[in-house]
Parts: C-alpha cells; sequence; structure tokens
C-alpha cells in the first residue's frame, strides 16, 4: 500500500465517521430553549420564551409551561403548593420528569401562594411539530400578588411524551414601591 492510498483510506474513514456522528446528532438532539423576564411594568411581568429547532428533523412538544416560585425553592415544591391551594390532589409528581401529568391537571393558576403555573398552549396546540425553524411567545404575567424584594424563579419546562423534558431558568425581583415612585418621578416623557 502506498502512502497516498493510506491518506486516502484514513479520509474516507473519518468522513464516514463524520456522516455517522451527524446522523446519530440528528437523531438524538431535541430542541433548544430560552427564557427571558421582563417585571419592569408595575402589577405585571412579561416572559419571552423561545424554542429553537436546529436540526432537519421536526420535532414534536406534548406540553409546554412556566412554573414560578420563589428562587431557591425546589420546582417539586412550588408544584405541590400550587397543587394544594387548587384543591387538587397530587398526582405522582416526585421528578419534574413526572410534570408531564400536570399538562391534564392544572389550565392556568397565577399568584396562588405566590407561585404560579402558566400552560404555554402556543408550543403545542398551534405548533404540531418544530421544524428547522425558532418559535417564541411572550406570556403576561399578573404579579400583583407577589411581594417586592423578594426573588422569584420563572423556569421554562417543555416535553414529548416520548422524551425526557427540558429546562431553562431566570429569575426576577418586583421593586419596592419607593423605588418605583422614584423611577417614575426621574423618567421625563
Amino acid at each position: 500500500m502506498h502512502f497516498w492510498d493510506g491518506v486516502k483510506l484514513i479520509g474516507g474513514l473519518a468522513g464516514l465517521l463524520a456522516l455517522a456522528w451527524r446522523g446519530f446528532d440528528e437523531i438524538s438532539s431535541y430542541l433548544r430553549i430560552s427564557v427571558e423576564v421582563d417585571a419592569s411594568q408595575i402589577g405585571w411581568a412579561t416572559v419571552l420564551t423561545t424554542v429553537e429547532n436546529r436540526g432537519l428533523r421536526a420535532k414534536s412538544i406534548s406540553w409546554a409551561f412556566l412554573l414560578i416560585g420563589p428562587e431557591g425553592e425546589d420546582p417539586i415544591k412550588t408544584v405541590h403548593i400550587l397543587l394544594d391551594g387548587l384543591k387538587i390532589g397530587h398526582p405522582a409528581i416526585h421528578f419534574t420528569n413526572d410534570f408531564f401529568v400536570l399538562r391534564k391537571t392544572v389550565k392556568n393558576a397565577i399568584g396562588l401562594e405566590q407561585r404560579a403555573l402558566v400552560p404555554l398552549d402556543f408550543y403545542f396546540l398551534e405548533n404540531v411539530a418544530i421544524g428547522d425553524e425558532t418559535l417564541s411567545y411572550r406570556a403576561p404575567i399578573n404579579i400583583r400578588e407577589f411581594p417586592a424584594l423578594t426573588p422569584f424563579s420563572v423556569r421554562f419546562f417543555i416535553g414529548d411524551d416520548r422524551r425526557l423534558h427540558r429546562s431553562t431558568h431566570d429569575c426576577f425581583v418586583i421593586p419596592s414601591k419607593s423605588e418605583v415612585g422614584a423611577l417614575s418621578a426621574g423618567s421625563t416623557d
């Protein structure tokens, strides 16, 4: 075997390996997600969620929601407190992978015990599957019942019945009334 034949063989094997890796990546990769909170409006927060499919195959979502609770609180505890406040029996929720049961249990719960669960139907009812695209949705959240100067986490969960869920997180702090007054007095329109 000549030197150049060996180089060609190694190059061919590297190409096959790269193709196999790309195929595996296409099958195993899911969606990229992000969440961003804006609590600058008095009494309201808006939560921008984004879902991106960088792959070539369409991906489905069976459920998507926002979970809001005190920063640092275990999301399982947040859900249990919400379900207790709604007088809904606890479905078997021991891990965040069990959150898929909430899609049939909770429609919308905002401000309950300073927590919220907000289904994002846009992702799974208005979009049957997500192709090679980026979708975003901004959800308005009434935060009038949430105390000022307390950090709150906003978790964005999405899932499909055939895969493990994905989640990401952001947080916000509601300014005190004196801070809001100072900000309003200082603005010029």
